[in-house]
């Protein structure tokens, strides 16, 4: 090995050491990677140095970000979130199947990251429901996130990495979106049962007082009130005098004492549902749903000419997923609207929520000059409007937002998402189209059609997995031309002689890279030294770097990898509660990787 050899392993080493410690940037310290291999020549092509910024992989990363995040924000996960708390039930076992398989499902198509952040009310919500304490099931949710990424080229960075560098190479065939899922399928599979009947075993019982544990959904705080009772949808007639008049105008609430929840109007396409703004106009066959008194509704209707009619049991459940909500607010100890009204506030202008009702001691009030009242410390009182009015007051220092909004969202576009993503994925199995250009495609759409906000958008890219891909990819080429992956290669094949054991060498090497620096980097660095030990014990090279990617999703032990990061403070884990849990589970899935690729040929 030559000078440039020896210069390319302390590089690899040196990253690695800042990939761990991180005393700078993780994103600087991968763009310093090509830096070095230029100035000292181990890399004598500039271009070689730069191929990372137009890598396939790093392009339809990118883009796949986008596409994830345009699923989670136009509510494709929550719909499938409410569903399971519809679905719950109270056996320790059917929850952590439950949620696992659900976790799982999403974290194939979307950032596993996301997934966990998406269900972890949920899981707080249901342990709740079940008398449970949540480290029961947080825990199970954030490995469920890693195991389902494995199924599908687009779960994880690894995966694709893996694909690419197989594709663009001089090999027979190619790897192809779903071709993960002959083992990442059983992996899932196993590991979910595995958690669910052994695995949880080893969880702990750990009971938090967590703020979100006891943060209601707004559909139970609805009930509280007393809102679904109170809930009626009134018509709108022609010759009704509010026609073209605004809601400002009409003063519905000072005059009979009800409030407009929300409006739902006729459209060439289907219907459209608005929020209350005070400048909107009513139209004629309009269908308002309002809350309040019996006595109040109907003479609101005999006044101004409209049909009165019950709002059915579904009616709340569809006004909140055409992104109304309602919430539960109470004023801070010292803040300056204690002894203030809700008129004097301008709280309906300032903050764009109607007041519905106010919990004063132990009576509810829904008075009409709600509005003239005085507040006082404890207070609480229910405001109705969109999800993002209800956060910027969560924001507000004078008040507190009772109610968890972590699943409100508005789920219109949900259909339109899930539809760009099947252009993402189709032509690349049906035409062999390249997938970065329909992954770019799809993103574009995605914005373009505000599945994804442009707030979004920025959140949507995690730039430390794309920075360290631009990095890393130049450090993979040097180690191939200064033949250290051939040396590497040459060791493992030394201590193994058959396909088992270099399925079993190159998934444990792959895991604890993965666990040292990050699975995209481990990716990157163990693929050439898997292509070149099949090479040399005459295996098929596919099933090696299959066996090198699960390994590098085989990321359970650390707390500090992102998933478990997000689970470890609400289930009230220690560092050593995922060794324990995930040591076993690692294993687990190693020999499933294993057996399944020997099966497979």
């Amino acid at each position: 090995m030559d000078v440039h050899g020896w210069i390319a392993l302390a590089t690899l080493a040196g990253a690695t050491y800042l990939f761990i410690r991180r005393p700078i940037p993780l994103g600087i310290s991968a763009l310093a990677i090509p830096v070095v291999l230029v100035t000292t020549g181990v890399l004598s092509d500039p271009k070689q140095a730069l191929l990372g910024f137009g890598n396939h992989a790093v392009i339809s990363i990118g883009a796949i970000f986008i596409i994830g995040a345009g699923l989670r924000e136009s509510g494709v996960a929550t719909i499938i979130a409410r569903g399971l708390q519809r679905v719950g039930g109270r056996s320790e076992l059917g929850l952590v199947m439950l949620m696992m398989s659900a976790t799982a499902i999403l974290a194939a198509f979307m950032n596993n990251t996301a997934v966990v952040a998406i269900l972890l009310p949920v899981g707080m919500a249901l342990s709740r429901r079940a008398n449970l304490a949540p480290s029961r099931l947080l825990m199970p949710i954030s490995f469920a996130a890693v195991l389902g990424g494995t199924i599908s080229m687009i779960g994880t960075a690894p995966n694709f990495i893996v694909a690419d560098y197989y594709n663009n190479g001089d090999f027979d065939g190619k790897i192809g979106i779903f071709d993960f899922a002959n083992v990442g399928i059983p992996i899932t599979v196993v590991g979910v049962v595995f958690m669910a009947i052994f695995g949880r075993r080893l969880l702990p019982t750990v009971k938090t007082e967590d703020r979100l544990a006891a943060a209601q959904l707004p559909e139970q705080v609805a009930s509280n009130y007393g809102v679904p009772d109170k809930l009626f949808m009134i018509r709108i007639a022609k010759s009704s005098a509010i026609v073209g008049k605004t809601i400002v105008e009409t003063d519905i609430r000072n005059k009979y004492g009800l409030d407009v929840v929300m409006v739902r109007r006729g459209a060439a396409l289907g219907q459209r549902w608005l929020q209350p703004d005070p400048d909107l106009r009513f139209e004629a066959d309009d269908h308002l749903y309002c809350s309040g008194p019996d006595e109040a509704a109907w003479d609101f209707c005999e006044t101004e000419e409209l049909q009165f009619g019950l709002a059915d049991d579904k009616a709340m459940d569809e006004i909140m997923s055409h992104g109304a909500t309602l919430a539960e607010v109470t004023l801070t100890p010292h803040s300056p609207a204690i002894g203030r009204t809700f008129k004097s506030m301008d709280f309906r202008k300032r903050f764009g929520l109607n007041v519905l009702a106010l919990f004063r001691g132990q009576e509810v009030l829904r008075e009409k000059k709600l509005a003239d009242l005085e507040l006082s410390l404890g207070d609480a009182f229910l405001v109705s409007g969109s999800a993002r009015h209800v956060r910027q007051l969560s924001a507000h220092p004078d008040f507190v937002v009772l109610t968890d909004q972590s699943q409100v969202e508005d789920i219109t576009r949900a259909p339109l998402a899930l539809g760009i993503m099947m252009l993402a994925l189709v032509p690349p199995i049906a035409l062999d189209f390249p997938l970065p250009i329909s992954a770019m495609g799809a993103a574009i759409l995605m914005i373009l059609t505000r599945c994804i906000s442009r707030s979004g958008l920025r959140r949507a890219m995690d730039w430390n997995v794309l920075l360290l891909l631009i990095g890393t990819l130049p450090l993979g080429l040097a180690l191939t031309q200064t033949g250290i992956d051939q040396l590497a290669a040459d060791w493992i094949t030394g201590i193994v002689s058959d396909k088992l054991t270099l399925f079993a060498v190159l998934f444990v090497i792959a895991a604890a890279f993965s666990m040292l620096a990050s699975n995209a980097a481990a990716a990157v660095i163990v693929a050439p030294v898997a292509i070149a030990a099949a090479d040399t014990l005459s295996i098929d090279p596919k099933a090696a770097l299959l066996a090198m990617a699960y390994g590098c999703s085989c990321n359970f032990i650390v707390p500090y990898s992102q998933c478990n990061l997000i689970v470890m403070a609400p289930g009230g884990y220690k560092a050593v509660d995922f060794v324990k849990a995930g040591l076993v589970l690692s294993v687990v899935m190693a020999v499933t990787t294993v057996v399944v690729l020997a099966i497979m040929g």
